[in-house]
């Protein structure tokens, strides 16, 4: 019976997770910022604290590589080992009565099928910005002229002036009295 054994690691390993200080750790705090998009600042206090799913993976993730854990964190196990773990608790501090609220709020939006926020898209110049949503939607674009992909007969002209000879082509005048020419026939 290996399991209640592994059930007990496992639980020991969520309880140390749960009590590591994440904010205090500046490696954590550079990799965070490197998942969430903004590589040359630190993230801050408030996105560290999160409870959304790519924070707590990245948790566990950090955690399982910095206590050199055989086998990681399972992620599921500890989210579900965590709700489980503050719906039994009684809401006796106001801290701890928040961090509940927090995740009953995330796990109900993900249910009503509202998703967090979406991190932005890179703040391109407004006139940037315009010509690509033009250029999406398959819109003209002011100041652009439309040209035809055909050619318009009826507009063309014959060229007038002779078709230039090659260095070895000679006139008839030019040849001397006692040439003839290959085409005499």
């Amino acid at each position: 019976m290996a399991q209640p054994s592994q059930t007990f690691q496992a639980s020991n390993s969520f309880e140390k997770l749960q009590s590591y200080s994440f904010h205090t750790d500046p490696e954590f705090a550079n990799g965070l910022a490197i998942i969430l998009g903004h590589p040359g600042t630190p993230a801050t206090q408030e996105e560290m604290n999160r409870e959304d799913d790519l924070v707590l993976q990245a948790k566990c993730f950090f955690f399982s590589r910095k206590e050199n854990l055989n086998p990681p964190i399972d992620f599921a196990a500890y989210k579900s080992w965590s709700l489980s773990r503050s719906a039994g608790e009684p809401k006796a501090t106001a801290v701890s009565s928040l961090k509940p609220d927090e995740s009953e709020s995330s796990s109900e939006a993900n249910v009503s099928g509202i998703e967090p926020p979406i991190l932005p898209e890179p703040a391109y110049p407004s006139s940037f910005a315009h010509i690509v949503e033009l250029i999406t939607t398959g819109q003209p674009i002011p100041g652009i002229e439309q040209i035809p992909d055909t050619v318009l007969t009826g507009h063309d002209t014959a060229s007038e002036k002779p078709r230039r000879r090659k260095p070895w082509e000679r006139d008839d005048a030019e040849l001397s009295p006692g040439e003839t020419t290959n085409q005499a026939a």
